[in-house]
């Protein structure tokens, strides 16, 4: 957990630094100036975070490993949400190394016949492969994961003092926000939706909470 928490925090903020969230919901030709712009440099940093995302299938069945040698139940669905949602994510986020290079190019240097092409193929992969799988279902599937180990700091036989039962209950609020938070990605496909823009800052604080959880758990585990 800790181990995952600090590597992903390295491809995401440099994603932020050099090429920006904000930037995804603006018209295709704009990212995709934006993403060539950025060089060799930027595919390799979303080719890490598309690997660390992939890493969390290791997290999600140590964590069931962990909750079981506690004394607590692990669901099987749980352990199922936290295994796709790693794949989801992977999924999402590896058609920014692998396809979106070359649709930059046709889109920026090809024929207006192929700039269409390119752009019309980008929106839709965007769309599908970016918003559907990788956020909606890839980080549903995290806040399902994160209700299962929420609901076991709480109320299972890890709820070992006010600090723990306190990082369930930080669980417990953090996924209905993320839920919540999804409702933005309708409006990339109908502006009528409402952004709440709150996704990003949810996940970083999932990403500390998960930090804290696995530090926490470190104590415990020498403190035994």
């Amino acid at each position: 957990m800790v181990g995952f928490a600090l590597a992903a925090n390295v491809p995401f903020a440099l994603l932020v630094e050099r090429f920006g969230y904000d930037v995804l919901r603006e018209p295709p030709l704009q990212v995709l100036e934006a993403f060539r712009a950025g060089g060799p440099e930027l595919i390799v940093i979303w080719l890490a975070f598309t690997l660390c995302a992939l890493a969390f299938l290791w997290v999600s069945g140590w964590t069931g490993e962990a909750i079981r040698s506690g004394g607590g139940r692990w669901p099987a669905w749980a352990a199922a949400a936290g295994a796709a949602s790693a794949v989801a994510q992977a999924i999402g986020l590896s058609r920014w190394s692998f396809a979106v290079p070359g649709l930059a190019d046709r889109a920026l240097d090809g024929s207006p016949m192929e700039s269409a092409v390119a752009i019309g193929t980008y929106q839709a992969l965007h769309q599908f492969a970016g918003v559907a799988i990788g956020e909606w279902l890839g980080q549903t599937l995290l806040a399902a994961w994160t209700v299962a180990v929420g609901l076991v700091l709480v109320r299972g036989p890890l709820a070992r003092g006010m600090w723990t039962r306190g990082l369930g209950v930080v669980a417990l609020i953090l996924s209905p926000l993320w839920i919540v938070g999804q409702v933005e990605l309708l409006a990339t496909v109908d502006p009528a939706f409402p952004e709440f823009q709150i996704t990003q800052w949810v996940f970083t604080a999932w990403l500390v909470w998960l930090l804290a959880l696995g530090v926490t758990w470190i104590v415990q585990g020498e403190a035994k």
